[in-house]
């Protein structure tokens, strides 16, 4: 959870840089590698993403900085999930909100309308074992005064986890 703090922190004043030198392979891949999102390249590698957007810094800053700081940095906490998955209270769905479009269409968590369908309203503790360590989440979503929606996630499961949303939602997608 520190690493994703340290990365919350930090990235949106080192990205511009790292952004700038990202042509610099020293910088790139050693110097500042931890700023980059090498699973998505800067979000380009997302559809949903990408959607109505161009290539460049400003597309690039929202994803590696603002949306999934220091993404490199919190992938080297990520641990290999194997068969050793115990549960022992809670379940395995995480309280998150999820989003469509006018049509329904879904559009993970970016969209003009939350989907009831698509979103697990509440709040969950999970407590579980993994390669015989003990590991939690705890999430919550929902609203808790009017049309002001919370989001939070803390804990570690197969990586430190830190995220908290708040939201003004006018728009929701009922269920069909």
């Amino acid at each position: 959870m520190l690493a994703n703090l340290f990365g919350f922190v930090t990235a949106p004043i080192v990205f511009p840089i790292a952004y700038l030198f990202k042509g610099v392979s020293f910088i790139r891949n050693y110097l500042l590698w931890l700023y980059f999102d090498d699973e998505d390249e800067f979000g380009y590698n997302v559809g949903w993403w990408m959607k109505g957007r161009k290539r460049g810094f400003f597309t690039a800053y929202r994803w590696s900085a603002l949306r999934n700081p220091a993404w490199n940095l919190q992938a080297l906490w990520t641990l290999d999930y194997d068969n050793t998955f115990i549960k022992i209270k809670g379940n395995d769905i995480t309280c998150v909100l999820k989003y469509v479009d006018e049509d329904g269409n879904y559009m993970d968590n970016k969209g003009e309308y939350l989907s009831l369908k698509h979103s697990v309203i509440g709040s969950e503790f999970l407590l579980f074992y993994l390669n015989g360590k003990k590991y939690w989440r705890y999430s919550y979503a929902e609203s808790p005064i009017g049309n002001i929606w919370l989001e939070i996630q803390i804990g570690f499961t197969t990586r430190a986890t830190f995220r908290f949303k708040i939201k003004r939602i006018t728009k929701i997608h009922e269920l069909k």
